[in-house]
């Protein structure tokens, strides 16, 4: 056994999904920023946010390519909290940091059709500290998302660290988001594990990244043809990864 664990969240541990492709849900989201003085049709306030996350993902690559030369856009985090601000802004309303929040928990509740732990799941976090495991949360996510939906399903306490891509700016495959959590825990890669749901951002970063994963697929994992490559393993379900 390994003595790190370092998870996935969603599509691993919570069984979810959000549904942001219909007109209905971008004209419920657009009626809630317009009664606070946000004045948005939905399809205008659909755009504006695809809008917004383009241009916030360009800044930001600019930004980190001074510290990261090789970073790509398909690495980088962006906050959606500055989105949100701006879709405020742009209206000439000056929303609080809480206003901000609020907007985007409503817009989350909007969107959610599904939320709950897949079987197993706080069973496994729960004995693998029993035997002295260290276990990890490597999430490409939004903390204003995130951290409240992990205390909605019990699990934020599960964990010896947390770590969202939004917080850091970069997000799987991205060997730094990796590299953020072992220098802060000056981990060994020949003692730890990535256990994820994806096959790109999860087994192929971490392999990559030089450790070994486990690899589960669930209804969110994305397709893929051809055999998991070496240094992967497949785990039926939560309850296997224990055994591996």
């Amino acid at each position: 056994m390994y003595q790190n664990y370092i998870f996935d969240l969603y599509g691993t541990l919570v069984d979810i999904h959000t549904e942001e492709g219909t007109a209905s849900v971008w004209e419920k989201a657009a009626m809630y920023v317009s009664a606070q003085g946000a004045a948005y049709s939905g399809q205008e306030l659909r755009e504006r946010y695809v809008s917004l996350i383009q241009e916030e993902e360009e800044a930001l690559l600019k930004k980190l390519k001074k510290k990261y030369p090789e970073i790509t856009v398909r690495e980088v985090e962006i906050d959606l909290d500055r989105v949100f601000a701006a879709l405020y802004k742009e209206k000439g309303v000056k929303a609080t940091k809480q206003t901000v929040k609020n907007a985007m928990l409503a817009f989350r509740a909007i969107t959610m059709e599904k939320l709950h732990l897949f079987p197993g799941a706080a069973e496994l976090l729960q004995n693998l500290k029993d035997a002295g495991k260290k276990v990890y949360l490597l999430s490409n996510a939004q903390t204003s998302f995130t951290a409240p939906e992990m205390q909605l399903l019990g699990i934020d306490g599960l964990f010896d660290d947390i770590f969202f891509s939004s917080d850091l700016q970069v997000k799987k495959p991205s060997r730094y988001f990796f590299e953020e959590l072992f220098k802060k825990h000056d981990l060994k890669k020949e003692e730890s594990v990535m256990v994820g749901n994806d096959r790109w951002s999860d087994v192929q970063g971490a392999l990559d990244f030089g450790i070994k994963a486990i690899y589960l697929h669930t209804e969110q994992s994305s397709y893929f043809e051809g055999a998991l490559p070496e240094g992967c393993v497949q785990a039926a379900d939560l309850y296997e990864v224990m055994k591996l």
